[in-house]
């Protein structure tokens, strides 16, 4: 058995956890563990405590060649979407795209809707994880 850098083995790691295919458009650029107070029906003053994974990706640069004169213009605001829980953590992608700046002045995102869905339509749930409840729950 060959033994993997620690690099490689965080980046198969992450394959397994993340979304198929999200690493191939974005890096993972940090991961927080927080502690959450989650109320029961409002009424449990004490309340349980619960865990969330946040995972921070950005945007590689996914440029098509027509796209190849324009210059980085910073991220878009944070998207963020819900992802099946992970050893009993709330897990939570925080999703930035790359805006570019054309020669032209315009500002564009580069279209990975034919390549990656990263939300299910009208959901702020990954693609799989909104099927599983949608299957589970019979919506």
């Amino acid at each position: 058995m060959s033994s993997l850098s620690s690099k490689d083995a965080l980046k198969v790691l992450a394959a397994f956890v993340l979304p198929e295919g999200v690493l191939d458009y974005f890096e993972v650029v940090d991961v927080k563990e927080n502690t959450v107070l989650i109320e029961q029906g409002g009424a449990d003053k004490e309340g349980l405590y619960g865990k969330e994974l946040e995972i921070y990706l950005d945007e590689l640069d996914n440029r098509p060649p027509d796209m190849s004169t324009a210059r980085g213009n910073g991220f878009t605001d944070e998207c963020k979407i819900l992802d099946f829980p992970l050893r009993n953590h709330k897990t939570i992608l925080h999703i930035r795209r790359r805006r570019w700046l054309m020669p032209d002045g315009s500002s564009q995102i580069v279209n990975l809707e034919d390549k990656i869905q990263l939300a299910h339509p009208g959901t702020r749930y990954a693609k799989d994880f909104a099927l599983f409840l949608k299957m589970a729950f019979g919506q």
